[in-house]
This record gives structure tokens, sequence and C-alpha cells, in this order.
């Protein structure tokens, strides 16, 4: 019963000292037992280390195990019958339902039980409080002294800590209570009282194996602990939590004091020291290091050759980079892969990064690391479909389920099944159950019947599933042999054993050993589940709590498929053996040292006050700060040859990141010590993969280095290889890729649209905007997916149908618009918009509350409008003389009918939201109006442009029509005007406080109409009598009597035949061009915006201003004079307007506001 101390710096040999002393005396003393204690991780490793020292590589009398290994040998000699063990897994399970039973007591946590992850946190506390040994009593014992915060927080972990202990209690221990077990029968062992036990990996110990340490003293025969420390350092001083080497100074000083308690005889320690340890005989630098890291140690005046600092752009040009050196590293030194570790204190933000890299690069690796499931197919797909239950099969959870691939593999049913969910707003198990009858717009060519009966398909499987989650009697068993039922199935384990081949084959073999685990585990953890919980009842969603706690817990290792593969870890969890390379990245603030997890439900405040209570718990941040140093000591000294530290200078979010304190300590010690760029370390290729990188980089920048030999050697070697050859090709002519005019032939173009051009305006406007826009709407009808769901296009139908709706009820009752009282007029109102949304979209408006909500602004909105409406024909001679009023060539009208050439026309046809006329003796004064939902605005620079044709034709037809049912009158366009449809908020001043009346005023003028009006004076009048010196009906402003043109949007009666004549030509010049096969992407830009803004088709058409051949067409602004003059010599050139007026009448109209 002997304690000793091994102590030695890191890299003096204090493992390979302990091992040999080790396998010495079971050589010595065949008869005696020796066991050597590691922590868990560690166990593998040191068994291959003793076999490989061993002269006989092997031995019967040398046990490796950790603390919880050690547990189950002695309870197996002793015959001690424990209760089985509630592992992670089964205790996130069990505390999920202990929680919710306990709810309703819970003060500050009851609110917190369904947020994501509190139960892991719950969890964590409960794990540490058993390895610390704390008990309820002894948490309730510390409220009396804690403030009302954490008064609340003790109070309510003991109530669940309680709950739970009371619902294991005589089925299950949890992990951490081994130990316990195992120090109440420890002293009964035989196999420890004749043995060596040594302690070697550990750089502290938990309370309760502080307990085992004392018990190993008392009655093995001798204990060996070893402690990595400087020997100079004073190892038996106890020290402050600052100090380096504090956590292997309190180890030695808790161990002894135990010791000295129970009359432990204390061995000579082993002092390994030296002024060159064996590790770093080649590597003064690191040695230098090992002296000198977080102490005030002195500067070395010398270049570190064994030690570079490289700085990269992101944590992706880091893997890169490290992927090149691991190259470089083995080609040109001879390093083995097994000699090349890659260590990084954010695993988690680097795992993608690196095993992308080195799986593209061929580098083997093996991940020292478990990865979570909760992203792999198989658990979404359970997750989903429990969703899909609880959310009654909405749309979001129920693609959820069937996205996954593992309930149907038919994409192309899918998605059009999915478009029909969409477009029909298919909702809740009741929707999905009927028969599907009816079909969308744009939907004509869907098959209902095999429709119908791929989602039969479906239901076939989530029908039975859906019954057993539903059922009145269901217990947490049922459910989970419904979920089990549901997997056979679908034949879930036959579809992940097919990806295991398809990842297999890919090269992803982390992937293939993920999948090839996942069934099982999760298998068992719904038996364990079944084990636990089986007879207990519960909803739907607190099933699915329990079950995500569960996969929470499950986590997939890989066992490493090679010997001679590079080690890839964290700082704290890796072993490290025997390498000569160490890679170390992610050297930044607050990764490393790292910020310790906030998750803990106890804050450091609540640590230390606690500890005032004689309460120990795990470290706060600002101690596990500190310790982490030791850590970075022991890993930075590791590497034998050389060590290499990489930071990035932004994250894969693009925010920007700062070096590491550690790279600073590195400056202080290295003066010389300078930081390289990564991407120089990159430039020699080492590999394929960085060749064809390399290849795609000159490609990009060969205009500027055209001559580079190098690239040109390369770009050779890639062309004439048989593998890369055509990719070589497809790259090459992706870089020079430049857009070419193509269209398509006129065959094609008539074949697509015949010979007769068929369609609205809109549809000429669209071709002026973006011809290929046209062309894939109209040529290949390609549409946008329809969604159940209200847009500004169906706000704009619901303004316009209620509206006309309106005036045919007016028109019915024979009552003017003008006579109204406004209680009638808002009861007419309320009757039409409640008509019109209840037959609108399979009663959309009425689905949610917020669509509800739109009824009721769309009925305020047409109120004002009804009412605008009423005022402004108030203040005129005009009476609306049609509403909706349709045409097209079918009339005869030479404005909805252009000859395009001998055998080709163009046909158009168009509806008027609103037609007014004022007749007299001798004239027939026609306006149009169009209703605009949105901010539309007359612009005459796009009309000149053919951007806003739409009015300009409607009044062109409208003037033939008016023609030949009035042939003794001159019918005379008064104005072409937009309404747009809103509801203005006006500005009052409290000061000098408006009347009712002038607030009405101010929105009538807010309400005014914008277009274009005829200039006579006469036709303004009849338009609005009231004028005097801005309308509030139309866009005119008087001075004296005569027009201010500077505020005012008119035009002379000359000028709107210009304005036909030349819009006629525009529609005839875009249809020619049409059934010319013209498609180019050339979209229009001016100053408020381009075709490409808000168009559906921008990732089809493959438009970048950037490639070369792709151009906008710049519609610069012109001043109205200029355009009108533009027009009418584009007119005059085709003889369209000779004879028609004369030039005298022109200078009259503009000059003293005469008709023509």
């Amino acid at each position: 019963m002997s304690l000793q101390f091994v102590i030695g710096s890191s890299g003096s040999g204090k493992t390979r000292y302990l091992y040999e002393n080790l396998i010495n005396l079971s050589m010595e003393h065949p008869e005696g037992n020796y066991i050597a204690i590691v922590p868990e991780q560690f166990t593998m490793q040191t068994q291959k280390e003793i076999v490989t020292l061993h002269p006989n590589h092997g031995s019967m009398n040398i046990d490796i195990v950790s603390f919880q290994r050690l547990a189950y040998r002695i309870f197996e000699e002793l015959g001690v019958e424990h209760l089985e063990v509630l592992d992670d897994m089964g205790k996130s399970m069990v505390l999920r339902r202990v929680a919710a039973g306990q709810k309703k007591n819970l003060g500050l946590y009851g609110s917190h039980l369904n947020q994501t992850g509190f139960v892991n946190q719950l969890k964590s506390m409960l794990s540490e409080l058993y390895q610390y040994g704390i008990q309820p009593e002894n948490l309730r014992e510390a409220m009396e002294h804690a403030g009302p915060l954490l008064c609340e927080k003790l109070h309510d972990i003991s109530v669940v800590y309680e709950a739970f202990q009371q619902e294991i209690q005589e089925k299950y221990i949890t992990a951490e209570e081994i130990l316990d077990v195992l120090c109440r029968v420890l002293p009964r062992s035989e196999l420890i009282r004749k043995s060596v036990v040594t302690l070697d990996g550990y750089t502290g110990f938990t309370p309760v194996q502080y307990r085992i340490v004392e018990l190993l003293m008392r009655y093995a025969k001798q204990v060996i602990i070893t402690v990595s420390i400087d020997p100079e350092e004073k190892p038996y001083e106890r020290t402050g939590i600052d100090h380096l080497f504090y956590m292997g100074k309190e180890m030695i000083w808790r161990v002894n004091e135990l010791a000295a308690r129970n009359g432990i005889r204390r061995d000579q320690d082993v002092r390994l020291e030296g002024k060159c340890l064996p590790r770093f005989q080649n590597s003064p630098a690191i040695a230098f290091v090992e002296k000198n890291l977080y102490r005030y140690g002195r500067r070395s005046e010398q270049e570190p050759k064994e030690i570079r600092v490289f700085r990269a752009v992101s944590p992706g040009e880091e893997a890169s980079f490290t992927a090149s050196m691991i190259h470089r590293l083995v080609r040109e030194q001879g390093i083995r892969y097994r000699e090349i570790a890659v260590i990084t204190g954010d695993l988690a933000g680097y795992r993608y990064e690196i095993v992308n890299r080195f799986e593209r690069e061929k580098i083997p690796y093996f991940m020292d690391d478990k990865k979570s499931i909760l992203e792999n197919v198989m658990v979404e797909f359970i997750r989903a479909a429990l969703d899909a239950v609880r959310k009654d099969f909405d749309y979001e959870s129920m693609f959820r389920l069937l996205k996954t691939g593992l309930l149907t593999e038919k994409k192309e049913e899918l998605d059009r099944l999915e478009n029909y969910v969409i477009a029909m707003g298919v909702r809740g198990w009741k929707w999905w159950k009927e028969t599907w009858e009816r079909t969308y717009r744009g939907g004509k060519d869907i098959n209902l019947d095999q429709l119908n009966a791929f989602k039969e398909e479906i239901l076939c499987v989530l029908e039975p599933f859906r019954d057993c989650m539903k059922a009145e009697e269901r217990t947490i068993g049922s459910m989970t042999d419904g979920v089990i039922r549901c997997l056979e199935t679908c034949m879930v384990r036959e579809k992940l054993d097919q990806y295991c081949q398809y990842f297999e084959g890919t090269g992803q073999f982390s992937l293939a050993k993920e999948y090839e685990q996942v069934y099982d585990r999760v298998l068992e953890l719904l038996e364990r589940l079944k084990e636990l919980l089986g007879t207990e009842k519960a909803t739907v969603k607190e099933y699915a709590e329990i079950l995500d706690a569960g996969f929470a817990e499950i986590q997939v290792g890989v066992i490493p498929a090679t010997v001679d593969r590079v080690v890839v870890g964290d700082i704290t969890r890796t072993r490290l053996d025997r390498i000569r390379i160490l890679l170390f990245l992610g050297v930044n603030e607050g990764i490393v040292p790292g910020r310790k997890d906030g998750g803990s439900l106890l804050n450091d405040m609540d640590r230390e006050a606690l500890k005032e209570c004689q309460i120990e718990l795990a470290p706060t941040s600002r101690e596990d700060g500190l310790m982490q140093r030791y850590y970075l000591y022991l890993l930075l000294t590791k590497p034998s040859d050389e060590f290499v530290l990489s930071y990035a200078s932004f994250n894969q979010a693009g925010k920007s990141m700062r070096p590491s304190s550690l790279i600073s300590e590195m400056k202080r010690m290295f003066p010389l010590l300078t930081v390289q760029d990564a991407s120089e370390e990159t430039r020699k290729i080492y590999s394929l993969e960085e060749g064809k990188e390399k290849l795609i980089e000159g490609l990009r920048a060969y205009e500027e280095h055209g001559d580079d030999r190098k690239f040109l050697e390369l770009y050779r070697y890639f062309a004439a290889s048989r593998e890369y050859g055509e990719l070589t090709k497809k790259l090459t002519d992706a870089a020079f890729y430049s857009y070419e005019k193509r269209g398509i032939s006129k065959a094609a173009a008539s074949a697509l649209y015949g010979t007769i051009l068929q369609g609205s305006v809109t549809r000429l406007e669209k071709y002026a905007a973006c011809a290929y826009a046209h062309f894939l709407n109209y040529g290949l009808e390609l549409m946008e997916r329809q969604e159940y769901q209200v847009g500004a296009a169906d706000m704009g139908n619901l303004f316009h149908s209620s509206i006309d709706l309106c005036f045919q009820e007016l028109q019915e009752q024979g009552k003017k618009l003008t006579e109204l009282t406004e209680a009638e007029r808002a009861a007419l109102v309320g009757n039409c918009v409640r008509q019109v949304t209840e037959h609108y979209g399979s009663t959309i408006f009425q689905s949610t509350a917020r669509n509800q909500y739109l009824v009721r602004r769309v009925e305020k909105m047409t109120e004002r409008t009804i009412w605008a409406l009423a005022e402004q024909l108030k203040k005129g001679d005009f009476e609306p003389a049609g509403f909706e009023v349709a045409f097209s060539a079918i009339d005869n009208l030479s404005a909805m009918k252009i000859r395009l050439s001998e055998e080709e026309q163009l046909h158009l046809r168009g509806r008027i939201d609103r037609l007014d006329l004022c007749e007299d003796q001798e004239h027939v004064y026609v306006k149009i109006i169009d209703y605009k939902s949105g901010g539309t605005r007359f612009d005459l620079a796009a009309v000149y442009y053919g951007l806003q044709l739409q009015l300009v034709v409607y009044m062109d037809a409208v003037t033939e029509l008016e023609e030949r049912k009035h042939p003794g009158k001159e019918v005379v366009p008064a104005g072409i005007f937009y309404y747009n449809i809103k509801d203005p908020l006006v500005d009052i001043d409290k000061e000098n406080a408006e009347t009712p009346e002038e607030i009405e005023k101010e929105i009538l003028r807010q309400l005014r109409m914008n277009g274009l009006v005829n200039s006579d004076l006469e036709v303004i009048s009849h338009m609005d009598r009231a004028i005097e010196k801005k309308s509030d009906v139309i866009p005119v402003a008087l001075k004296d009597g005569m027009i201010q043109e500077n505020y005012s949007s008119v035009a002379s009666g000359r000028r709107f035949e210009i304005l036909k004549n030349y819009v006629r030509r525009q529609l005839a010049c875009s249809g020619r061009e049409i059934l010319d096969g013209n498609t180019a992407v050339e979209p229009y830009k001016g100053a408020a915006g381009s075709a490409c803004d808000y168009c559906p088709y921008h990732g089809v058409c493959g438009f970048d201003a950037k490639v070369a051949g792709y151009r906008f067409r710049k519609f610069p602004a012109i001043q109205a004079e200029k355009i009108w003059e533009k027009m009418s010599e584009a007119t005059e050139e085709d003889g369209d307007t000779a004879g028609r007026t004369a030039d005298t009448d022109a200078g009259m109209a503009e000059n003293g506001g005469k008709r023509e």
C-alpha cells in the first residue's frame, strides 16, 4: 500500500517509462496483477502501445481499463448484482417524461420545458450533480444562503432531480452512480489487493474518482500516477488557478493529502527531467515552447524553423491549405499519414470543410469524434411522420415527410402532387382522404386519376400509422410499435443499404459508415423506449419530444479503416501518440482558448455562490479558460518535428475574426516568427483536385495572365488527359463563353404562334420589355407554380370585380352613382365585395385570418374608390357608358386587327375597365379609365419605348366603335387615365384644424387620376367644370384661363392622332419580329428599373451583364417635346398621317387651347 508519482514535462517520456516499468514488473512477477487505468477514449490506444512495447507482444496479467470498466471487472469478481445502467439516451427520455410531470411545481423552468435543447441542459446538470456527489438535500440546504434567482433555480433543479431519482429507484442506476457502487464494494476485492495500479493520461479527478483513488491507495499494493508538470515548477506547492500547471499541482496536493490521511507509504517519486527532452531532440523551437509557453520566460532570438503560422481567408481555405501541406509532407519528406495530426478547437464548425476536402483529395483520415444522427434521413423520416400526425398533415409537415425519399421514390409524381397541393391549398387529413376532382389555372393537362392513385399509395402507409398514433388507448409502447411497423412497411433498412452502397461507390466513406449503423441504433432506441416507458400514456407531441431527446443522444462513431491515416480531432479529447507533425486549425479568438458553452443552467456567479456553501461543481468559464492553457501546452508539445498554426480572417458566414491570443504568445516567444499567407502554400500542386482548381482559376484569369507558362503546361496536361479532356473542354467553353443572338427559325415561330399572332396588348408590352421573357411565357408557356395564396394579382382582380359589380348593380336598379347616399354606397360596396370574395378562388379569402383582414381592407378601399369616382363624375359632364367593355379582332376594328405581311396578321383583344362619354350636338367626347391597384402612372417615354401601350390602343378601339355608333358626329378623345385604387392618409394641421369638407377635398386631390388629357379647354371643362387653378379630377392646371403645361399632362387632338399611329406602328413592328423568331435576351433598362426586376424567368435565361455578349437595352430619359418629335417623324415616314390634319390647326390647339 504505497503511492508514487511519475512527474515530468510533456514530452519527457512519462507514459513510456510507466509502461516499460509495468511490463518489466509483470514479467518479473507473472503471478501478480497489474491494472493500468486510463480515460475511456484512450483504452484501445494504450492496449496497442503496451502490446507493441512488450517483448512477447502480449501479456495476460496487465489489464487496461477506464474507471467504469474497472467497476464492471470488480462487480464480476464479487458477483455483484447491479441494476441496469441508464445511459444518456435513456436518461434523456426519462427526464423528458419526469420534467413534464413536474411542470406545475417548476416556478422558473416550467415554461422552458418545450424549448429546443432544454432537456439536454437539464440532463447535463443532473450528470454534473451525480459526478460531484451532490444530492437534492444539498441543494435545498444551499437555498437558505442563495439569492432569489439562484434559490428558484436550485428549487426547480432539486424538484426534477428528486423526481428523477424516484422514477428510476430500484429499476436503473445512472452511469455516474456506477462509481458510487464501486466505492462501496471495492474494499472486498481480492483482485485489487493483489494488484499494482497505475493511472495515466489524467489532468485531474472528479470527487467520486478521488474517492476511488483513495480506496486504491488503501487496498492495492501500489498506486502509480503520472502527472504532466515541469519538475522545476515546484510540483508539490499548491498555487492559484492562473498558474499554468495548476491542475497538475492540485492533483498532486489532493492525492498526497488523501495518502497522509490514510497513512499510505510514499515511495520516492520519479522525476523525469533534463535539458533536452527525448521528444524534442531534433526540434529546439518546440523544446523552447515547452519551457516557456504561458510563463514569464525568455524570448528566443532564433527563427523557429519547426513552428509556422499561416493566415487564411476562410475555414475552407484553411482546409485546402492543410490538404496541400499533407501532400507535400508525404511526398517530399516521406512523412507517413499516421505521423500527422489535424486538430481544431471547433471540430463541429470545421468538420464539413475537412471531410469534404480530404475525401476529394483522397487523404486517408480518421475523425476522432462522434456525429449526431439528427440530420440523418431515417431520423428525419420518423420525426416528420410524427410531426405530420400532430399537425393533421398540413403542407409543410407532409412534404417534409415525403421528401425524405423513404416513403416514395417517385420524384416526378411527387412534384406533380406538390404542385396540386400548393395550388389547391390542400390542408388537413380530411382533404387528403377526399377524391380530388377539381383542377387549377394552368393545370389543365393534369391527370387526376394518376394523381389520386399516387395519393392512395402514400395514404396506404400513413393511414395505419395515423390510426395507431390517434388511438384512444395508445401508450408509448403501442406508438413505438407503430413507428417500427411504418419503417418495415417502407422498407427503410433496404433503402439505407442502397444509400450505403452509393456512398461507398462515390468515396463518401464516413457517410457510408453512418448509414450502416443508423438503422440498428434507432431500433435499439425504440426498443429501449418501450422497455423504459412502454406502459405510459402520452400525446403524440409528448411522444415526439421524448423520442427527440433520445435521438439527440445517439451518436455514431467510426473505427479507423486503415492504420496509416491522418488523425483529425479536438484539443482535449483526442489522444495523439508518436506524431511528428501537428496542424492546428482555427486558432482564432473565441475558439482557442474556447469559450465555455453558455448552455448550463447555472452561470458562473451561481457556481461561485455554491462554492461558498461547500458545493463543488464544474469549473466556471474563467477557470475553464485558464485550464485550457494547460491543454494547449500538452497539445503543442505532442509533435516531435513541427507544428503549424493557422487562423481564418472570416468565418463561414463572412463575419470577420481575429487571431487567438495564442498567436500573440508565439510572437512574444519568437520575435522573428512571421505570419505567412495560406494561399502561398497552396501554389504548388500535389493532387488532381488541386490541379483542377488551379485550372479553373487560370481560365478565369487568362486574359490578365495569358502568358503564364505554368498554367499553360497544366492546361495541356488536362486537355490531353483521357479522363479529364472532356471536362477541360467544358471548362474552357464556360470560361470564354459569350452570348450570341440566335433566336428561333421562322418555321419554329410559325409552329409556335401560327400566322395570326393573337393576344392582349400586355403581351406586346412584355415583348418590348424582353423578347426572351415573351418567348418563355407565350411561346413555351412556362408558368410559375400556382400557389393557394392571395397575391398582388388577386387583390387587383378583387378590386376590379367589386367595382364592376357595383356599377352593374346600379344599372340594374336604375340608379346613378352620383345620387347615392353614404349609407347606400356602404351597403352596395359591402354586398358586392362579399359576393365577389365568396366566389373567388375556392373561398381562399375565408381560409385565414389574414385573408379575412384583406377582405375588410378591400371593402374599405373599394368604398373610398366608389366615393371618389362619384365625386369626380359630379364635377364634370361625362357619364359612365360601359364597364368591362371588351373588344377584339372579331369586332373588325383596325386597332385590333393589324396586317403584318401578305400572310400574317396581329389580332388583339382587350377590356376597358370603364368608358365615359359626353355628347353635344356635334361631338362625342370619349374618356377611358383603367383601374390600377398598384402605383402605375402614365409615362409618355414608356409609350414611346413600347412598354405602356394599353390605354392608347384602347382609345383607338373605342374611338372606332363610337364612330360606328355616331356616324354624324365627330368622336373626340378626351383623355386616357389610370385611377390608382388606394385609401390615402391626410396630414392634419392641429393648430389650424381643418373641416371635414377640407379633409375630403384633400383626399380627392390625392385620388386624382393620372394620364393624358386633350388640351382643348372645352374638353377640359366637360371633365371638370369647377377647375380654377389645379383640378381635383384630372392632371391639369390653369392660370388666367390658359393651361400650365409644366403642371399638366395634355396633348392636342393632332398629337392624340400621332400617338395612335405611332402605337399601331410599334405593334406591327413587334408582331413582325415575334413571327420572325426573335428571342433575344436583351431586357430593357431605364431610370425606374429594368425588365429583370421581379422577372420569374431570371433563373432560366442566364442573363448576366458581366458575361460577354449580354447587355441591357438602355432606355434613356427623354423630354416630352423630344418624344413627340420622334413619334411624329416615325409616323410621317410611314405616311400614316398624310392629309389627316392641318398644321395650322395644330398651332391653334397648342397656343390658344382651341379644339382642332
